[in-house]
């Protein structure tokens, strides 16, 4: 066991498993619900507005705590829980509907239905809890010292820091957070992203060697690399330097005269931007090495996928349980269930295709083996994405699933408007599945970590996928009517831009990147071969690079933290504080985010555009995202002895 997998904590819940607590009432299922509905109207706007979500568990479990301060609550902590669990669905099931489905408006297909496009986010939402249960004993309890679950730890600090002094760290490394990223998406008095371009030195390198570097400054980021380590924090921004460093300037180098179409306009590669060939070439690399990464941790899973399937169809023929004999927090969803659920909801969407969208049971055969064999492929990948770095390119997963459907499809003959249509529902389907699969398996984590019974989490995580995947179509369609996705002063909806201009050539005619996806792929197998997680190499081949370094910056300072004297009580101590902090920091900034989506739905703008730009602004981004850094290493550090740890 490496340094890295000692620094995380054993499990000490603070629930007794022993013991039964009312965990779900009328209370938790009336304010579950509620914040679920409230998040999918707020966050869905952020969605399509910049492209990212907002995860619901910070902000609600620190209303949740609040409301049961203020009404009394006796069973506070156990309800405070499952709510944030609830709410979380909100969140799980956006990136079915705000990442895909305005790409119909864009096409400007306005023949769809309500329910049509309904029905692809409820079916997916609900493979992806059936999915997230089968494999949650695997990443959640056998791995625990393996899968770091950022995401997940930071919510159980938040939830477990309700007393004495940890309770004001959290609140004030909160506070300091929410401001701080409250100012950087809604004041903008310093710029959010540092790039080395910024700086006439920066420029002058990028226009001679096409290098260029960034970073994100967001709090939030900060904390979750914190909680990532600094093995998979390095293997992360490794990919990232690969792609930044490495590709672009041989794509750049072997192809200058390669004729791009950016904006209707015809210009050579070697003149077209940085980030535009990262996106439009280089990223496939990372595309491919996703697919290949998702194919290897199949493999590597499949005792456990066949031992779960075994014990589900033994089940559904015995009368036989054993749960009588399982303590409370090893309690799931009965296993004859899960393999039913998963086959229903896969049935249910090939009927589904095959009366709105097939020709001929071919194609609808075609498009059950795909959503069949890519939910678990990609669910798989997500979860581990969770696993190791608290975030998920369901986009980008989705992409390649995109891709094959495409394909397969028009070789079925499928082709034009319907099979333009068709794929995207397949990948709604999809991306839903992969969204809740991933970040629920965050809140069974959470349920392990606190001592919450993860059978009671899946129910209700049921019930709460269903309500938000309709109301997240709904926020969809209001969203459209009042703002489009389409003209001047619309809501860019970057990824459905994406998912309508890779669908529709491909579906009239067009090819796929498939000589970089092959690339992508046969470098993931040489990472296998070398013992390198291909995933989490692939994560930041994939990312933007801005979106990787943070991770590796509160990577150094978890290492430096854990490493700070040969105490190894003392450094546990000192790193289990700084884990206060981060969870702060994570919890704060999320706040800060939904404040900031808050205004802009109400459309308040008092962003300070024209002074973010400049390079002053750069500076005192980068004066203040040290006095961050410090600030979390030096009060992780200001425990000298055992008797000022408290």
């Amino acid at each position: 066991m490496s340094d890295e997998t000692r620094s995380i904590p054993p499990v000490e819940p603070v629930l007794d498993p022993k013991k039964d607590y009312e965990e779900i009432n009328s209370y938790v299922v009336f304010w579950g619900l509620f914040y679920a509905a409230i998040f999918t109207l707020a966050v869905g706007y952020l969605c399509l507005k910049i492209g990212q979500t907002v995860d619901a568990f910070a902000p609600v479990s620190v209303l949740a705590m609040g409301t049961a301060v203020i009404l009394k609550r006796k069973n506070a902590f156990a309800e405070t829980v499952h709510i944030q669990a609830i709410a979380s669905s909100s969140t799980n099931t956006l990136a079915g509907a705000m990442f895909f489905l305005p790409a119909l408006y864009i096409w400007g297909v306005t023949d769809v239905t309500f329910t049509q496009m309904a029905i692809p986010i409820i079916l997916g939402g609900v493979l992806g809890v059936l999915l997230c249960v089968m494999f949650r004993r695997y990443f959640v309890e056998e791995m625990h010292y393996v899968y770091p679950f950022p995401s997940g730890r930071a919510a159980a600090e938040v939830l477990m820091s309700n007393e004495g002094s940890k309770a004001k760290l959290m609140l004030g490394s909160g506070l300091i957070a929410l401001v701080y990223d409250f100012i950087l998406n809604s004041l903008g008095w310093w710029e959010e992203v540092i790039r080395t371009a910024t700086f006439k030195w920066g420029a002058a390198l990028a226009d001679q060697t096409k290098l260029t570097a960034a970073v994100d400054t967001d709090a939030a980021l900060l904390g979750l690399g914190y909680f990532t380590g600094l093995r998979y924090a390095a293997i992360i921004a490794a990919g990232s330097f690969f792609s930044w460093f490495v590709c672009i300037p041989i794509v750049y180098f072997l192809a200058p005269e390669h004729v791009m179409h950016i904006n209707g306009q015809s210009v050579f590669l070697a003149d077209a931007p940085i980030r535009k060939v990262f996106l439009d070439y280089v990223r496939h690399i990372g595309i491919g090495m996703l697919a290949m990464a998702g194919i290897i941790g199949l493999l590597s899973m499949s005792k456990v996928v066949g031992s779960v399937v075994k014990k589900a169809v033994l089940d559904i023929f015995t009368s036989k349980t054993t749960e009588v004999n399982l303590l409370r927090t090893q309690r799931d969803v009965p296993t004859s269930w899960i393999g039913a659920g998963i086959l229903l909801c896969t049935v249910l969407f090939a009927v589904y295709f095959h009366f709105m969208y097939s020709e001929s049971l071919a194609q609808t055969g075609v498009a059950f083996l795909i959503v069949l064999i890519m939910s678990f492929l990609l669910a798989v990948v997500g979860i581990s994405s969770i696993a190791y770095t608290g975030t998920e390119p369901v986009s980008g997963m989705t992409i390649f699933m995109i891709i094959i459907s495409a394909v397969c499809l028009t070789a079925a003959g499928m082709t034009g408007k319907v099979g333009m249509i068709a794929v995207l529902m397949m990948a709604s389907f999809i991306g839903t599945t992969i969204g809740m699969s991933g970040n629920f398996m965050s809140e069974l984590k959470v349920a392990h970590m606190t001592g919450a019974t993860p059978k009671k989490m899946e129910q209700w995580q049921i019930v709460g996928t269903i309500l938000c995947a309709v109301l997240s179509v709904g926020v969809m369609i209001l969203l459209n009517g009042a703002y489009g996705f389409v003209g001047d002063h619309a809501l860019n909806a970057p990824q459905a831009n994406a998912m309508a201009a890779i669908i529709e050539p491909m579906m009239t005619g067009g090819s796929a990147q498939w000589p970089l996806y092959m690339a992508g792929a046969l470098f993931a197998i040489i990472l296998w071969m070398v013992k390198v997680p291909p995933l989490a190499f692939a994560l930041g081949t994939y990312l933007p690079m801005e979106i990787n370094t943070p991770l590796l910056v509160g990577g150094l300072i978890a290492y430096f933290v854990q490493n700070s004297t040969k105490d190894k009580a003392l450094a546990d101590l000192r790193f289990s504080k700084g884990s206060t902090i981060a969870s702060g920091l994570v919890a704060g900034g999320a706040i800060g985010s939904l404040f900031s989506a808050v205004l802009r739905i109400a459309g308040i703008d008092v962003f300070a555009q024209e002074w973010v730009e400049t390079p002053e602004a750069t500076y005192l981004s980068i004066v203040m995202y040290l006095l961050l850094c410090a600030f979390l290493y030096k009060v992780a550090m200001y425990i000298k002895d055992k008797k000022t740890a408290k």
